[in-house]
């Protein structure tokens, strides 16, 4: 990498300690890309509502990665409104949405104007990340996806996605990705939808930043949990497990779950747990591996789009994962045996026999590492490596 240039990566708010899917994925990012980039910036604003930086949050932060910058501002009442006025013009006139995302507030974000170097390149998260950020060239830009927008939107708010605002929600989307360098897609279906929909930008199918690890033998005998369901306080989150107790109580109540993140705060989530006294709310762990670790599979009754970092994250640990039929679709093929649809048969099958939930866990490992050596994050980093030199 040339001396001046910089790869910026942008996420709107701290995620330290990690939270839910969307921290995992950009903490995994920073991992892979700064030993691979010696000139790398993270640019954040300070003030999201839910998770605003600290300077707890930003000592860890420096600590982790002492080799990449941290450029912090504030996003101010003005930039919100600016932000929603470029994401509505884009959507009216998507022809026109670049020239709306350049624009800026001028003297908003000093540090910003910094960065806007026209050597640097952006990796920026979510689509709608284009637009929080005070004008940026957006051909210099990769967009890390994260999700289809306007169908998760779609399905937080019950609504059909062909109804008038998913619409267009859509049309917005599809015009800001349009205006990109390039865009991330975190599963088979999502790429396979976004290198329909854009003509301009490559698409990179990145399932995982993590780099493969190679097969551990998983013979843990002393359990304390059967299930573990590990959750934000993400709406989609609370959905999936209500509904999980409310269908299938009965016959999970033979088995000892733990559930932990701000998932266990609800009050819908307090409730639907209280008549299971085998549900233990754990609350936000700081480490839900040690979870794992004590658990013989996972949980993932969510609905939603893309690969749900759950799944991704309990396979990582080894864990046969019993999910939705949502959860799924989202997956790469080759999950048979070690990703399973929720039921009381095949839960009984692998949980009550010892040999089969090992060849079970076994399988969960080579799907980890089938799912880390698949995609195209090799061809990506050369390419960006490509840009600086």
């Amino acid at each position: 990498m040339l001396a001046n240039n910089r790869l910026v990566i942008f996420y709107y708010g701290t995620f330290i300690p990690s939270a839910n899917g969307s921290h995992f994925r950009i903490t995994s990012m920073l991992d892979r890309l700064s030993p691979e980039f010696t000139n790398l910036t993270l640019y954040s604003y300070e003030n999201h509502p839910n998770c605003p930086w600290t300077s707890t949050s930003e000592d860890t932060f420096r600590k982790r990665w002492p080799g990449i910058e941290l450029v912090i501002e504030r996003h101010t009442k003005t930039l919100r409104y600016i932000t929603r006025a470029k994401n509505l013009l884009a959507s009216l006139f998507p022809a026109a949405a670049s020239r709306f995302l350049r624009m800026s507030l001028a003297n908003a974000t000093p540090k910003l104007e910094a960065l806007k170097n026209p050597s640097n390149f952006f990796i920026v998260s979510y689509a709608e990340g284009l637009a929080q950020l005070n004008g940026v060239d957006p051909s210099r830009c990769f967009i890390e996806t994260h999700d289809v927008n306007f169908v998760k939107w779609a399905k937080l708010h019950h609504k059909s996605p062909v109804s008038l605002v998913p619409l267009r929600k859509l049309r917005g989307e599809m015009a800001v990705l349009e205006t990109a360098r390039g865009v991330i897609s975190i599963s088979p279906t999502e790429t396979s939808f976004f290198k329909m929909m854009l003509k301009a930008p490559t698409v990179a199918y990145v399932p995982s930043w993590d780099p493969p690890k190679t097969e551990r033998e998983n013979d843990h005998q002393g359990y304390d949990f059967d299930f573990v369901f590990a959750g934000s306080e993400y709406i989609m989150n609370v959905r999936g497990l209500v509904s999980l107790l409310e269908e299938h109580g009965q016959w999970l109540a033979n088995y000892r779950i733990a559930v932990c993140g701000k998932v266990c705060d609800d009050p819908a989530v307090i409730a639907a747990a209280a008549p299971f006294p085998n549900v233990k709310l754990l609350g936000f762990v700081d480490r839900v591996e040690d979870i794992y670790a004590r658990s013989k599979a996972a949980l993932a009754p969510v609905d939603g789009t893309g690969l749900k970092i759950k799944v991704a994250s309990a396979l990582a640990a080894g864990l046969p994962v019993f999910a939705s039929a949502h959860c799924l679709e989202g997956l790469p093929t080759g999950y048979e045996g070690a990703v399973f649809e929720i039921g009381e048969a095949k839960a009984s099958e692998v949980l009550k026999d010892s040999g089969r939930l090992q060849r079970a866990k076994s399988a969960a490992n080579r799907y980890d590492a089938h799912l880390k050596a698949s995609g195209d994050l090799p061809q990506f980093l050369a390419a960006l490596h490509s840009l600086f030199h």
